[in-house]
């Protein structure tokens, strides 16, 4: 009686085991079921882009005093190698990691090129850091489903890495649309320190404002993806 009792333990223990590695399978194999899904619902949720063209121009605008004149100018610097898009999804939202623009910090040019070497080799140190990444995170005010023309002011918000820092900064922009195409002025500012940048000393120049000017003068293709 003893021995009929223990084989049956032993074997609804087997039943038992077998039916647990059956579930941990199922569960298994759901799972991964649910992560392509997953993935293809994230992968199909991109609605419309917005591709920078070459016509595109990024520039900075600084305040310096000269010695050799009697009033300030705006030193600036200006570079066409602007590469990057926006995505977007069916309700206007931005598709954060979709949505990145590069500006090429190292082909920066103004009109004088010893200030360009000097922004270049201290301020910038563009051999290390030959590039500026803005992550678009939020836009605000604008107009959804996008026009085929018109004006609107809007805000763009994101990360901007630039000199190995990355920081928050907020774009005022006027956008002019126009069928499948934009074009528009988003400009910013904020201190040197802001992304740990040394302000310009040189013997030439008196005087230099503590405050970057950035602008992006940006042309665009709409394109929609579904």
């Amino acid at each position: 009686m003893k021995i009929k009792l223990i084989i049956s333990g032993i074997i609804l223990l087997l039943i038992l085991a077998s039916c647990s590695s059956q579930e941990a399978e199922n569960n298994s194999e759901e799972k991964i079921i649910s992560e392509n899904v997953s993935e293809i619902s994230n992968n199909s949720s991109a609605y419309l882009e917005v591709n920078f063209l070459p016509s595109s121009t990024a520039r900075y605008l600084v305040r310096e005093q000269l010695a050799n004149l009697d009033f300030p100018i705006d030193a600036i610097g200006e570079t066409n190698e602007v590469d990057g898009s926006i995505m977007l999804d069916k309700n206007g939202n931005i598709i954060n990691e979709k949505s990145i623009i590069i500006v090429n910090v190292k082909s920066l040019k103004s009109d004088n090129g010893r200030r360009d070497k000097y922004i270049s080799r201290k301020s910038l140190e563009s051999n290390t850091y030959p590039e500026a990444k803005i992550s678009i995170k939020k836009i605000e005010g604008l107009p959804w489903p996008l026009p085929d023309s018109g004006e609107s002011d809007i805000t763009i918000i994101g990360d901007m890495t630039a000199h190995g820092v990355t920081d928050q900064i907020t774009w005022d922009t006027k956008v002019n649309f126009n069928n499948n195409s934009l074009k528009g002025l988003a400009k910013t500012n904020f201190k040197f320190e802001k992304f740990d940048m040394e302000l310009p000393r040189v013997a030439i120049v008196l005087s230099v404002d503590d405050n970057i000017r950035l602008e992006l003068d940006f042309n665009a293709e709409i394109k929609y993806l579904e």
